[in-house]
């Protein structure tokens, strides 16, 4: 049953990468309510892990799974916004840090999963990939030929 909501969630995410702004706001409703979906809405809240020291902070950086889900979730947020402009960017970035809080908020609550500030950490830097990335692909595209 996983593999079809993983599909599921594929399928939008390419949609929403191609600019169809309801498979975006599908993906990101299904997104928050997959966590409780998956204690089948019988929630047990539990308390958010709270600041990381230094040292935690540095080792989360390691956590690979949410820097590549980030970077691919700011492709398909900057799809949703005119990314010419400087603005553009700083909405994506916003909705992808709000993103992240809620997931880990949506964690906590079901209880099934660990809802911990440090993973805002992984998923900023997945984000400033995913705008770098973003930010290329726009200057590379939108160069005017030299012919």
């Amino acid at each position: 049953m996983k593999v079809f909501v993983y599909l599921g969630f594929l399928v939008l995410g390419i949609l929403a990468a191609r600019g169809a702004l309801w498979a975006y706001i599908t993906f990101v409703v299904l997104g928050i309510l997959y966590f409780p979906a998956s204690v089948g809405f019988h929630l047990h809240p539990h308390p958010c892990e709270g600041l990381p020291n230094t040292a935690l902070a540095i080792y989360s950086l390691g956590n690979y799974a949410h820097i590549v889900l980030f970077v691919l979730f700011f492709i398909m947020t900057s799809a949703q916004f005119n990314m010419s402009h400087w603005s553009g960017f700083v909405w994506a970035v916003a909705a992808c840090v709000a993103m992240g809080m809620l997931v880990e908020i949506a964690q906590g609550v079901s209880g099934a999963h660990h809802c911990r500030t440090r993973d805002l950490i992984p998923d900023s830097a997945g984000t400033m990939i995913g705008a770098g990335i973003v930010f290329l692909w726009n200057r590379i595209r939108l160069k005017p030929s030299t012919a």
